[in-house]
């Protein structure tokens, strides 16, 4: 695979993204309104019964006295979301997502990349998440070009299918979350690809539902630094995201009561993320995650 730097002044098409190793023609609690939180009597009241205790010669360099029941009064506990989250990172990492730029175009557009692998030396590789094909295993393994095992084909008949990426498409990948069994890579707590001779046991062993497997046809790869400049020059967002949002066409929890917008993960992580992110979901959000054929 080369890595053609002339050609990042037009990225934006999509044309040499993520297709390192692909034949070319291979398409907060708040306060009260005045910067600090609302008073606690019981808290405060024994926090200052304390005060006399504390010998005037432990002298602190960095509070007084009169600031130490400020300093220790407890604070409203802070809810977290872990079915949604999503904050921006500015790193690339395994198991963090890229989030496509809304400008990027080919088979990129308004993409979801799960990060598998990263380093300076042998480059890059990640999965696209967000590409459901239309049919089960069975139907796309049989219609398309395929190296899938027989016994994995059967055994996973109904599992959903995905597009991971251009580069070799009749390999296939699996992305679940049953847990670090034989053969299979942790990307992230909760996050495991591979281990499908062991997952097929789970399955007949009825341990096991088949959506609770993403099939990933191809993947995407980068040159080393290849991928760094792409994010340098915002093709990319890079994101940290929950579990939900990573297995969501593997058997993850759909909850539209709590915003899930199950049409469009782009979007959704979009929104998630907040601020200027939020608006280009709501300005850019279009087609959905259906919208490739196997």
């Amino acid at each position: 695979a080369q890595d053609n730097t002339d050609t990042y002044n037009n990225i934006f098409d999509g044309s040499n993204v993520g297709n390192a190793g692909a034949n070319t023609n291979t398409s907060h609690g708040k306060g009260n309104g005045h910067g600090h939180h609302p008073p606690y009597p019981s808290a405060l009241s024994s926090l200052h019964s304390m005060i006399p205790l504390i010998p005037e010669s432990c002298k602190d360099p960095f509070v007084t006295r009169a600031e130490i029941p400020v300093l220790m009064q407890p604070s409203p506990s802070t809810k977290i979301n872990k079915h949604r989250w999503a904050h921006p990172l500015t790193h690339i990492e395994a198991g963090c997502v890229l989030i496509a730029n809304e400008k990027l175009g080919g088979v990129f557009h308004q993409t979801v990349v799960l990060v598998i692998e990263h380093n300076d030396v042998i480059g890059s590789t990640g999965i696209v998440i967000n590409r459901p094909l239309e049919g089960t295993l069975n139907k796309v393994a049989t219609e398309t070009e395929s190296n899938l095992d027989l016994s994995l084909k059967l055994a996973f008949n109904a599992s959903p299918v995905t597009y991971g990426g251009p580069v070799a498409q009749e390999e296939y990948s699996i992305l679940h979350g049953y847990g670090e069994v034989s053969g299979s890579k942790k990307i992230a707590p909760g996050i495991f690809v591979g281990g499908s001779e062991e997952l097929m046991s789970e399955v007949r062993k009825k341990n096991m539902e088949m959506d609770q497997a993403l099939f990933v046809k191809g993947h995407a790869a980068w040159v080393p630094n290849q991928l760094a400049r792409e994010v340098s020059k915002g093709v990319w967002y890079p994101a940290s995201v929950s579990t939900d949002f990573i297995l969501r066409y593997a058997g993850a929890l759909i909850d539209e009561d709590q915003g899930d917008n199950v049409h469009d993960l782009w979007a959704d992580i979009l929104s998630c993320l907040g601020g200027k992110y939020e608006v280009i979901a709501n300005t850019h959000s279009s087609k959905g995650d259906r919208r490739m054929k196997p």
